[in-house]
């Protein structure tokens, strides 16, 4: 069997074409060949081509990523571009920060107890703050990818829902058990849906696989 048909060997050789792809086809041929005769020089010096042979032999060469480097910044492919190392991974978009559901959750919070404690004491309904709120939430949920589709459905309904609902409650107010009840179950249940939302958000930014859009 040839030298450089040791699977050791193939190896390497596969991972330096792979290296040297930027190269045009003939360069990479010509650096393969020169990779190859040196193998099959450095084998025949040793008098074997054991597994013990052919690995010091490719340690002398060096990496294929070594040698890639070499033939693109020396000889007759200096004028040749080097590949371009991996670049930062791009930053996430604003949206997509591991602090937003975090913020998102407070300020659904701070809209349910509003609209409640709002009907409570002055059994009005909508109110600017309230809107104002509603916005933002729709805003940062609605560009993020953090959040299912449901999830986001589920972010945005979620306040009309409570003023309808605390609008309901208005009307069976004069029972004394309905005008503890439904504030109570309204905010509860809220709470419990934002927990839900706001964990499976989060899970998602900390491991830094966000929803494609």
């Amino acid at each position: 069997m040839n030298s450089t048909q040791h699977r050791l060997v193939s190896t390497y050789l596969d991972d330096l074409t792979r290296a040297l792809a930027d190269l045009a086809p003939p360069d990479r041929a010509e650096v393969l060949a020169g990779v190859r005769e040196h193998i099959e020089a450095g084998l025949a010096a040793r008098g074997g081509a054991s597994d013990a042979d052919v690995s010091a032999v490719l340690a002398e060469m060096g990496t294929p990523e070594e040698v890639a480097r070499e033939a693109y910044s020396t000889g007759q492919y200096a004028e040749r571009p080097a590949p371009l190392p991996a670049g930062p991974q791009t930053q996430p978009r604003l949206s997509d920060r591991s602090w937003v559901p975090g913020l998102v959750a407070i300020l659904q919070v701070l809209g349910v107890l509003l609209v409640v404690t709002t009907v409570v004491v002055s059994a009005a309904v909508i109110t600017g703050v309230q809107i104002l709120l509603w916005i933002v939430v729709a805003l940062l949920v609605g560009t993020s990818r953090l959040w299912t589709a449901q999830g986001i459905l589920l972010h945005i309904l979620l306040l009309p829902i409570v003023i309808v609902l605390m609008w309901v409650g208005v009307l069976v107010g004069q029972h004394m058990v309905a005008a503890i009840m439904v504030p109570s179950a309204i905010v509860i249940g809220s709470v419990w849906l934002i927990i839900r939302l706001t964990v499976a958000a989060q899970r998602r930014a900390a491991t830094g696989q966000p929803l494609s859009r």
